[in-house]
């Protein structure tokens, strides 16, 4: 039985995902191994070259979405915690070993979001020093913001997927990633992460376990259609709201939802953004109606 299984769903990404295994290969910490959920059309080949002797799960499967990918493992593996990283990140040495050592300074730990610095995002180290406080959910105003580069540990309520982990038992305890969540994908990290608190595990941000995610332009969910992009990011916040959010903030949220939806297509001079933003948000409202089902786990599929 390993201590980590590190969690890869790949698809449309072959050079950065062989980079991403050289560098798990070159880890010190060597006490994991690696599932790799492979969505491609066509299955990647020759991959356990790259691993530098760590075990390879490479796991075929139809292209359902990074949340399937992940869950795929989730019900699998044998190891105690799951580390969940993307196809495109690159990673040092030590990051496994930093898991770790958070891990064994406190038993009771069950769930750790860790940093992501993105170059394509243009902070210099000194502004993401000087950023906030990381990750929060209003549930009054269904507000989610971010913040994954800060230098302080906190506790937070949801997580950057490409940076994350959680104890397996956790994880299966609340039937792992929602797979109602579909497109790009949107806020799957966040409804992960406040159905664990809700079942009453905390989420610790630590900086020190820090990767660099590239952002690949192609693959993984990627939407680059402005229009497409938009119906779902509208209809994902929908789901999420519709789950966590407070019911006395909805029609805030669709004043605001609508308030978004016009702007950006004000701002593109492009009406199918107005269309097709405005459809996912009516979509995402419709999952406020009662008996509306709104939570898919894999125990149910």
């Amino acid at each position: 039985m390993t201590y980590f299984s590190v969690v890869i769903p790949t698809r449309g990404r072959d050079e950065c995902v062989r980079q991403t295994l050289r560098d798990l290969g070159a880890q010190d910490f060597r006490d994991f191994d690696i599932w790799l959920v492979d969505q491609n059309d066509r299955p990647l080949k020759d991959l356990e070259v790259e691993c530098g002797g760590i075990t390879l799960h490479h796991e075929i499967m139809a292209p359902l979405g990074s949340h399937a990918g992940r869950n795929q493992a989730i019900f699998q593996t044998t190891a105690d915690i799951c580390i969940f990283v993307d196809d495109d990140v690159r990673l040092e040495r030590g990051f496994l070993s930093a898991y770790a050592n958070a891990y064994r300074d406190d038993a009771k730990r069950s769930c750790i979001s860790g940093r992501v610095v993105q170059p394509r995002d243009g902070f210099s180290e000194a502004q993401m020093e000087r950023m906030g406080a990381p990750a929060r959910y209003n549930k009054w105003t269904g507000t989610v913001s971010g913040n994954f580069v800060g230098s302080t540990v906190a506790q937070v309520q949801h997580v950057h997927e490409c940076n994350f982990s959680a104890r397996a038992a956790a994880l299966r305890a609340i039937g792992g990633f929602n797979e109602e969540f579909q497109g790009n994908a949107y806020f799957e990290g966040a409804d992960l992460a406040l159905r664990l608190i809700g079942a009453g595990f905390s989420i610790e941000y630590r900086p020190e376990i820090v990767l660099t995610h590239l952002q690949d332009g192609a693959g993984g969910n990627r939407e680059t259609d402005k229009a497409r992009h938009t119906y779902w990011f509208m209809r994902n916040y929908g789901l999420l709201n519709s789950l966590h959010m407070n019911r006395v903030g909805v029609g805030l949220y669709g004043s605001f939802g609508l308030a978004y939806v016009l702007a950006k297509a004000a701002k593109n001079a492009d009406p199918a953004i107005a269309a097709l933003g405005l459809k996912g948000l009516a979509d995402g409202l419709k999952y406020f109606l009662p008996g509306r089902k709104r939570l898919r786990t894999r125990g149910e599929l």
